[in-house]
């Protein structure tokens, strides 16, 4: 019988922020209630992981393995880097020196679980939430029946069970103590700023994304209370002031984002808050008034373009009057707002293109920014990925496992460029991705926290960009590798 459960979280990249391992601190959460001893291993900031990993199998002897996988590469279309050979490292490790049962999970994971098993040539994985599907997993007398557990794949069998991303949010008794399990000190000291999640799943259907795989395809709710009694804790028991909602989209559904403001000024939190992904859908005045008295700071919008035919094509459920409405609302706000664009989206022209840099000259406020990111990583499973089939730009055999990407044959990518670097008034506010894998990025966090600057630090990319200047990827020969 399975007691002892060692949780590895494998994410180590940096760019464009350390993102703290909430997800895998859940699992290691639900599985101490359910009676299991478990040690928590964040690989983040280790500089030598296999040691790192050897001592805790040394120390600690477990008896089953949970091995966290956040992303499965950097989705840089200029320099794509594959994270996987280094998970491998990692588990090829863990076989030589362990017999324990090793269990996958993670968010890129579930985007394509039979392919990642096949890679890393393990036999077991989770496919979506893993908190009930890691405890019943492990709680098995053999492997056999753990094979079985809803949410489980196996690779020499398939999927047994449905992936656990329906019905209410898999929290129930389960109170996220992630300062438990990491050491938010390492996080905090590159941001002041810790992740909250108050909802699981998305309702969307937008071409290219995943979250329906790694979530579900309906909106998995946690009681408002709930959220806030998990933030006055993290403040009270790590001394952090700011959080920030990373739920896939924080308006959505209608009247969630009002309850949860709502139940943090009842409850007098006084704390900064964040949101790392808000629709221009539906945004109302009152929903800024409202963020701004909870203490908001700042919000990530996801348009992805600014010009209706594009929109249409990645089938966002709003249109150029949302977004422009949306931008007005938050101009007049003291909450800033950084803008996130993707290029070369399917129906991308020049026209197009031209529109999102219009929208990016007059619509965006001088106290705001843009983050671009070029061509859109193809994944199994998405309407891009049948989509990409059609145009010849992937083969129905590819396994997607190494990055692939789609950009539209519209437009080349040089001459996105060139649009982009001669048409946009302001290149220092924009950030583009390949810009952050810059470590001067990860030494301005630094210098920020240590001086106690007011945070999001992508607002200060500016100082940054003038001082890479020339080696910026904008100023640089575009063509993906």
């Amino acid at each position: 019988m399975i007691s002892r459960i060692l949780i590895i979280s494998t994410n180590r990249e940096l760019a464009p922020q350390p993102t703290v391992p909430i997800g895998a601190a859940w699992v290691a959460q639900a599985l101490h209630l359910a009676g299991f001893t478990v040690r928590f291993l964040d690989l983040c900031f280790e500089k030598n992981p296999l040691q790192s990993i050897g001592r805790a199998l040394s120390s600690f002897n477990p008896e089953g393995i949970g091995v966290s996988i956040r992303n499965l590469d950097n989705c840089d279309f200029l320099a794509p880097t594959s994270f996987l050979p280094d998970v491998k490292l990692i588990t090829d490790f863990l076989k030589c020196r362990s017999e324990a049962p090793i269990l996958l999970g993670g968010a890129g994971v579930s985007v394509m679980p039979m392919q990642v098993l096949a890679y890393l040539d393990l036999d077991f994985a989770v496919v979506g939430a893993g908190e009930q599907a890691a405890v019943r997993f492990f709680q098995c007398a053999s492997l056999d029946q753990a094979a079985l557990v809803p949410g489980v794949v196996c690779r020499g069998g398939g999927t047994r069970g449905a992936a656990c991303n329906e019905g209410p949010f898999p929290g129930g008794p389960v109170r996220p103590r992630m300062h438990n399990w990491v050491d938010t000190r390492q996080y905090l000291r590159f941001e002041p700023v810790l992740p909250v999640q108050g909802k699981r799943g998305c309702a969307n259907r937008c071409l290219y994304c995943t979250y329906n795989m790694i979530e579900g395809g309906s909106w998995r709710l946690r009681e408002p209370a709930s959220v806030v009694e998990e933030i006055s804790t993290a403040m009270h028991d790590t001394g952090a002031r700011e959080f920030e909602f990373v739920d896939s989209v924080f308006n959505q559904p209608e009247g969630y984002l009002e309850t949860l403001m709502e139940e943090i000024l009842a409850c007098g939190v006084r704390a900064k808050f964040r949101v790392s992904s808000l629709s221009p859908k539906g945004l109302t005045r009152s929903q800024v008034r409202l963020m701004e008295r909870c203490g908001m700071t700042s919000v990530v919008i996801t348009p992805e373009s600014a010009s209706n035919v594009t929109l249409a094509a990645l089938r966002k459920d709003f249109d150029e009057d949302d977004i422009h409405h949306a931008a007005e609302l938050v101009s007049g706000s003291s909450i800033k707002a950084l803008w996130c664009f993707l290029l070369g989206g399917p129906k991308e022209d020049e026209t197009s293109l031209a529109r999102t840099i219009g929208f990016m000259n007059r619509g965006i406020a001088k106290k705001d920014s843009s983050f671009i990111t070029t061509g859109i990583r193809i994944y199994p499973g998405t309407a891009l990925h049948d989509l990409a089939i059609s145009e010849d730009i992937v083969a129905e055999a590819d396994d997607l496992l190494m990055p692939s990407f789609y950009f539209s044959r519209e437009i080349t990518q040089q001459k996105a460029r060139d649009m982009l670097r001669k048409e946009i008034a302001d290149l220092s506010r924009c950030i583009f991705l390949s810009d952050t894998q810059f470590g001067s990025l990860g030494t301005l966090r630094r210098i920020g926290t240590m001086l106690r600057l007011p945070s999001p630090f992508w607002s200060y990319a500016g100082y940054m960009n003038r001082i890479t200047g020339k080696s910026r990827v904008i100023n640089r020969k575009w063509s993906s590798k």
